[in-house]
């Protein structure tokens, strides 16, 4: 078995955190990652080290933004050039520019963008865009999706029970009326798409998907789903938006538009685009923004184009950009696909994996992989648990759900690692 896990500094801060900090946390999702939240003193590369001074290989990634790992030196030259000019002016900028043309440049069928900070406002900007586009007010989620916190589309996001087709709020505090305009539906079923457009002529503004169900098991879209989703909404007059929050800059340059040869009206972006500063964007075909020139709706924020947090998207997408870069990230992720699998059969353990090389999730105890939520709900999690806490243990941090990200600072000397950790881990959780 592995030496016992120190968190006993950790412990002591979460502690300390708890008496002025409510829940102790930042965002409620890291409570309970690990039995005591971890708290961390610095990143370098693939790796993260924490308060007790343990050493951990990454594959959170932060959740997903730090595409690049940390300590990154050209990231950190160009944060360092930008401080010394400005931290943020809330006017224009040279970099706006510059970073507006990288976009057009390398996301299939984008013509102009809009920038933001967070996923979930952007998320919002693009539903706005929507709805002055349409004139219409409803809009299409699906079951197990997520597109950030706030009351109007965090519904039936992780419901344990019910219908699919219900519409349910996630949490307390979220009044009816704000997602009485949101209609629910089971993903990849493009019956149940076609079946809704017909139940609600002429009303749908919008239909907003994560390309890649990253947020519930990595579920891969089937063959079709995505060309039938925007084929569908522009028979219907409503607008097809991508949430790739979390696959925009990880799936390919060009994000889910690229990997999956697709062009829905918009997309969203965030997290990896900027190597984990804080930065979002809404990118789409021109007349999407007709409603924004026109006066007809309204785009702001204070911190809009803000210059570091520009001039460390342009830093990214150019390492992002370079050759070879999303071979070796998709090469990584896939090798260690398989030694999960090939592992969990010599153990006699079922287990898949779905999703990309650069961001997959591992399912413990089903032998087909799952295509939409409720399918994901068969995975293990008490067996996944365990095995997580045996490879922090062996010094690899994961997170809670069983996905995986995966970066450009994760090489060989990093996959021989985390292969061992597994092979290990497997054999004690017998």
């Amino acid at each position: 078995m592995p030496q016992p896990f120190n968190t006993e500094t950790s412990a002591k801060l979460f502690e300390r955190a708890a008496q002025s900090l409510a829940t102790g946390v930042s965002s409620g999702i890291r409570r309970n990652v690990t039995p005591v939240p971890l708290y961390f003193t610095r990143g370098d590369g693939a790796y993260f080290y924490d308060a007790d001074g343990n050493e951990l290989l990454d594959y959170t990634l932060a959740w997903g933004p730090l595409i690049l790992g940390s300590n990154h030196h050209l990231l950190n030259s160009a944060i360092y050039a930008q401080l010394k000019k400005s931290y943020t002016f809330g006017a224009q900028h040279p970099g706006e520019i510059e970073l507006a043309e990288l976009m057009v440049q390398v996301l299939p069928g984008v013509d102009q963008v809009i920038f933001s900070n967070t996923g979930t406002e952007a998320v919002q900007a693009a539903l706005r865009l929507a709805r002055a586009a349409t004139g219409r007010n409803k809009f299409i989620k699906f079951e197990g999706h997520y597109h950030g916190w706030l009351n109007n589309v965090l519904v039936s996001y992780h419901p344990k029970q019910g219908d699919p087709f219900t519409t349910q709020p996630s949490t307390a505090g979220q009044p009816p009326s704000e997602y009485a305009d949101v209609l629910v539906l089971p993903w990849n079923d493009p019956d149940a798409l076609k079946g809704a457009f017909e139940r609600h002529p002429g009303s749908i503004a919008a239909v907003i998907t994560e390309p890649l169900l990253a947020n519930s098991g990595s579920c891969l879209p089937r063959d079709g789903y995505l060309q039938a989703l925007i084929d569908l909404c522009r028979q219907h007059g409503a607008i097809s938006i991508f949430d790739e929050v979390i696959t925009g800059f990880r799936l390919a340059l060009g994000g889910a538009r690229e990997f999956f040869r697709v062009t829905p009206d918009l997309s969203v972006y965030a997290k990896a685009m900027a190597g984990g500063f804080t930065m979002a964007a809404v990118g789409g075909r021109r007349q999407m923004f007709d409603a924004l020139r026109d006066g007809r709706t309204f785009h702001a924020g204070t911190y809009n184009g803000n210059s570091i947090n520009l001039a460390a998207a342009i830093a990214t997408i150019k390492v992002l950009r370079e050759p070879g870069v999303y071979d070796r990230m998709h090469e990584h992720g896939n090798a260690i696909r398989v030694a999960l699998e090939q592992s969990a059969r010599r153990h006699n353990r079922p287990l898949v994996t779905t999703g990309a090389g650069t961001v997959f999730s591992a399912h413990f105890g089903v032998t087909r992989p799952p295509h939409d939520y409720r399918e994901s709900l068969k995975t293990d999690e008490a067996a996944y648990t365990r095995f997580r806490a045996l490879m922090l243990a062996h010094g690899v941090q994961l997170l809670p759900d069983g996905r995986w990200y995966i970066g450009a600072a994760h090489r060989q000397q990093e996959l021989d690692r985390v292969i061992a950790a597994i092979e290990r881990s497997f054999a004690e959780l017998e």
